[in-house]
């Protein structure tokens, strides 16, 4: 129990020194929020609907993640392009997040890109 707890700390301080405080995961969701480099990883509160590891010259559609609240792009060099039901798009960049994506529409569709920059 005590190294269950110490690694769901563990998570919390790797997401809040990413700048990821507002997705920061109690310990008891610690497995959850696993993404790990290459990924861009979609969620659902604390749930993790997938994740996706491919560079394509198209369109990925997202299944289980479509209307996901939230999206990590674990990548270094590869920003993550996301596509909306409404038709519009945004450009996750590389080890970058966002937890609004409800805010800005449903999220049906991704492309990992081989550009920091979309």
């Amino acid at each position: 129990m005590h190294t269950k707890r110490l690694s769901g700390l563990a998570v919390s301080a790797v997401l809040t020194a990413l700048g990821l405080a507002t997705l920061a995961a109690p310990a008891a969701h610690a497995d959850e929020w696993a993404c790990t480099y290459p990924a861009v990883c979609f969620f659902n509160g604390y749930a993790r609907t997938g994740s996706f590891v491919d560079i394509t010259s198209g369109w990925q559609t997202l299944t289980a993640s479509k209307g996901a609240t939230g999206a990590w792009n674990t990548r270094h060099d590869d920003g993550a392009l996301l596509h909306f039901t409404n038709g519009r798009t945004l450009c996750l960049r590389p080890d970058g997040t966002r937890n609004d994506l409800r805010t800005i529409g449903t999220v049906d569709k991704i492309r990992i890109m081989d550009s920091p920059s979309c």
